[in-house]
């Protein structure tokens, strides 16, 4: 199963990874670091620790001067940690998000397919590999490319097994914006 887990990934992060070429040429929108914890008591504490990047699709509008809103295909990896135990959590999907202040801040929201290399942790067992992840979030943007953001997620697994607990984090971002 893991190594099935790492070839996945291989293949997502190389039809996914940004080519060489100039910022004005691509469609990547950011790239960056996550970090996040436990939103609910539970049998277990987690944390989530990914990297993403966030690729902009051709649908867009803008609402009045200054505000937007885009869609955009969300791709992450990394681990989630909880009950002594740690996994791989990759995943994929569309969101959506409004643009204010000439880009300055940032509201998104979007789900998305995941894929755990464990799905028991500790006491608490979601139930198999395959997850949805359902955020939303606020990012400021501090400079040209620098940005900041929070964002609150729910990950279960829609009652696809028997086990469906589900989970809500609190996250933490640190953006790099193209």
């Amino acid at each position: 199963m893991r190594f099935k887990t790492i070839w996945l990934l291989l293949l997502l992060l190389s039809i996914f990874s940004p080519r060489a070429a100039n910022a004005e040429e691509t469609d990547w929108i950011a790239v960056g670091l996550r970090a996040g914890f436990s939103a609910t008591d539970r049998n277990e504490d987690f944390e989530q620790y990914e990297v993403f990047a966030t690729y902009g699709l051709p649908w867009s509008w803008q609402l009045t001067p200054g505000w937007f809103v885009s869609t955009r295909a969300q791709l992450s990896a990394g681990a989630l940690r909880g009950g002594g135990d740690t996994g791989f959590i990759g995943s994929v999907g569309p969101g959506i998000a409004l643009s204010m202040a000439h880009g300055l801040i940032l509201l998104d929201g979007g789900i998305s397919a995941a894929l755990l290399s464990e799905h028991q942790f500790g006491r608490e067992d979601f139930g198999g590999p395959i997850q949805f992840v359902s955020h939303v979030g606020i990012s400021f943007k501090l400079g040209a490319n620098l940005g900041v953001g929070y964002r609150f997620q729910h990950m279960s697994n829609a009652s696809i097994y028997n086990q469906n607990p589900g989970l809500e984090l609190h996250v933490l971002e640190l953006s790099y914006f193209f």
